[in-house]
């Protein structure tokens, strides 16, 4: 059981703005994902629980969360794969919220930043990633992508954000925010449309960031369309707060985060029902045998 929590905002001129369509700036639900058999198979299915019923039609398909065990892509050990399964409900849900958003809140010209990579991890994930990538096209709408981590390494296994970052400090060159690209990708990677760079969007920031933008966009933008794409960036990613990262994704970490207190409320109220079924000894059984880790932790 996951409480999944996405959320957008809108700025114009350093400036939050409010959105203009009815699309809700956050959305919240619980999604329950179980191991089950279907004629002879086992698959990992996700199903959802909402609060509030219009939020559904933002949301993925159910069917699209149903996902055959020992994939290719999901070979990581069964709790691993539930894990990741488990998160596929939000990382599906930020991309048809992406998709409204274009079409109800951006213009030609306009710039969306996603949290986090424009990688896809699994063939269903790939068509709404298609669809959203689709719509930007034909509105004019360049999306991005900033990610806070990056798993990339050069071939002597460094991190290539680090081997940059020290690279443009040894080269002593003279701007202090800067932007390298293009990194080059693993070829085989082909569902990975992205031209990928390293961004160090203010002076006083303590780490570049790896920053992406999609593909056939990137390739249809000249050298000095991408720089000034990335400078209007740089101009949203003064706060002093944490300098070199963009206003928008402060405030949307900010308004989507899951803090602890919320888990052990949901948790308290989810414990009590399965007490009223009856179910608690057999349901703490399973528990108790995932949780030594946890109470090691605690020690």
């Amino acid at each position: 059981m996951q409480l999944n929590r996405v959320y957008f905002n809108v700025f114009q001129n350093k400036k939050l703005i409010s959105p203009k369509s009815n699309i809700p700036c956050r959305i919240e639900f619980l999604s329950y994902t179980s191991s089950n058999f279907d004629h002879g198979n086992l698959f990992f299915e996700t199903k959802f629980s909402l609060e509030n019923d219009f939020f559904r039609k933002y949301l993925p398909l159910e069917k699209d969360l149903k996902i055959k065990a020992f994939e290719r892509d999901f070979v990581l050990g069964n709790q691993l794969m539930m894990e990741r399964m488990a998160s596929m409900a939000r990382r599906f849900s930020e991309w048809t919220i992406a998709e409204h958003i274009i079409d109800s809140e951006l213009e030609e010209g306009d710039i969306i930043i996603k949290d986090g990579s424009l990688q896809t991890s699994h063939p269903n994930e790939n068509q709404y990633v298609k669809n959203v990538f689709k719509k930007a096209k034909e509105k004019g709408v360049i999306f991005t992508g900033l990610s806070k981590t990056s798993r990339h390494t050069t071939d002597t296994r460094i991190p290539i954000i680090s081997a940059i970052d020290r690279l443009s400090e040894d080269f002593k060159i003279p701007y202090k925010e800067w932007c390298y690209f293009p990194v080059p990708i693993n070829k085989k990677t082909t569902e990975h449309k992205a031209l990928i760079m390293v961004v160090k969007l203010n002076r006083y920031a303590d780490t570049p960031f790896r920053f992406e933008i999609f593909k056939d966009q990137a390739d249809n933008m000249t050298k000095n369309e991408i720089l000034d794409l990335v400078s209007i960036i740089a101009d949203y990613s003064r706060d002093r707060s944490l300098p070199g990262y963009p206003y928008g994704l402060i405030d949307a970490h900010l308004w989507a985060r899951v803090r602890n207190e919320e888990i052990l409320g949901y948790q308290a109220m989810l414990f009590s029902e399965i007490t009223k079924l009856g179910m608690w000894k057999e349901i703490n059984s399973h528990i108790n045998t995932i949780s030594t880790h946890d109470k090691l932790d605690e020690m």
